[in-house]
C-alpha cells in the first residue's frame, strides 16, 4: 500500500501537457471472496475497500492507471449452504493491500482535454501484487492464522512451509466513468481479481493432527485448524486446486488534475 501512494506521488509530479487528460479518484465500495471458506460464490457483502487510483489519458479511447486499493472482508462457513462448509465451522477476517497497473479502453471517444460533460462505459484489466492476512477469531481476539500453520504448515515431517503473505493479482472489470464538469468525475466499476495464491482465507490443504500441533504451537493453533473438532486427520480442509479471488462494486469521486494544477498556478501568480 504504501509503495503504491509513492508510486501515485511520483506520478503527479509529472508536468502538465496540452492533449492528455489526468485524474486522480478515490472509491469505496464492498468486496467478497471466492475462496474455501463462506459460500462458494459471495455476493460482495462481506467487506469493503477503499482504492485511490491515477489515471492518464493520452488517446479519446486508451488511458493507463496506477491503482492502490486498502481491504477487508469476514467470510464464514455459517453463510454456506454446503454441508461439508457448515460441518467445517471456519470464520476468517482477512486485510488485504493491492497496487496495480492497468491498461483501460473506453468504448466511446473521450474528448482530450474537455471539462465539459461527457461519459463512457470502460473495459480495465492490469497486473499487480496482493498482500493478505488472514485472521481467526479467538478468546474474543483476532489473531493472525499464518504464523500458526492450522493445516501443520512447517512442523516436522510435513514436508510443507509456511505460505506468504503477498502474491501476483490479476484485475479485470468493467465500468462507467462521467466527466462532471471542470473540477470532478464520477465512476462506478465491478472488479474480479484472480489472486496467484490459495490462502487469502488460510485454508487450501488437508486437516493435521491437532495434537501434534497444539503441542507444537498451543490452543489457539490447534482450534483454529479443526473448530469443529471434527478429527478428519489427512482429508480436505479445503481446494487445493483451485486459488482464490476478490470480487468488488465500487463508487467513486475524481479531481480534474489539469484544472487543479491551473487554479494552483493562479493563485500563485
Amino acid at each position: 500500500m504504501r509503495t503504491g501512494i509513492l508510486l501515485l506521488i511520483l506520478v503527479l509530479a509529472l508536468p502538465a501537457a496540452s492533449q492528455h487528460s489526468q485524474d486522480l479518484t478515490l472509491s469505496w465500495g464492498g468486496m467478497g471472496l471466492r475462496g474455501d471458506v463462506g459460500p462458494t460464490w459471495s455476493n460482495p457483502n462481506q467487506g469493503n475497500a477503499w482504492t485511490l487510483g491515477y489515471r492518464y489519458q493520452g488517446h479519446p479511447h486508451y488511458s493507463v492507471r496506477l491503482v492502490a486499493e486498502q481491504g477487508e472482508f469476514t467470510a464464514s462457513d455459517a453463510a454456506s449452504s454446503r454441508a461439508d462448509r457448515l460441518a467445517r465451522g471456519i470464520t476468517v477476517r482477512t486485510q488485504t493491500q493491492s497496487v496495480w497497473v492497468m491498461s483501460e479502453v473506453s468504448f466511446l471517444p473521450m474528448r482530450i482535454p474537455s471539462f465539459r460533460f461527457q461519459h463512457t462505459p470502460y473495459l480495465f484489466s492490469g497486473l499487480g501484487i496482493t498482500a493478505y492476512r488472514p485472521q481467526g477469531q479467538y478468546l474474543g481476539q483476532w489473531i493472525d492464522l499464518r504464523p500458526l500453520g492450522t493445516e501443520g504448515q512447517g512442523l516436522v515431517g510435513s514436508g510443507t512451509t509456511i505460505y506468504g503473505t503477498r502474491a501476483l493479482s490479476i484485475p479485470l472489470g468493467l465500468g462507467w466513468r462521467a466527466h462532471l464538469g471542470p473540477w470532478f468525475t464520477a465512476q462506478a466499476e465491478v472488479q474480479w481479481t484472480w489472486i496467484q495464491s490459495d490462502y487469502v482465507d488460510d485454508v487450501s490443504g488437508d486437516y493435521t493432527d491437532v495434537a501434534i500441533l497444539r503441542e507444537a504451537r498451543g490452543d489457539a493453533a490447534a482450534y483454529f485448524a479443526d473448530p469443529s473438532n471434527r478429527g478428519l486427520v489427512g482429508y480436505s480442509r479445503g481446494q487445493s486446486d483451485q486459488n482464490d479471488g476478490l470480487f468488488r462494486v465500487n463508487i467513486g469521486l475524481g479531481l480534474h488534475l489539469e484544472k487543479f494544477w491551473e487554479t494552483c498556478a493562479a493563485l500563485l501568480n
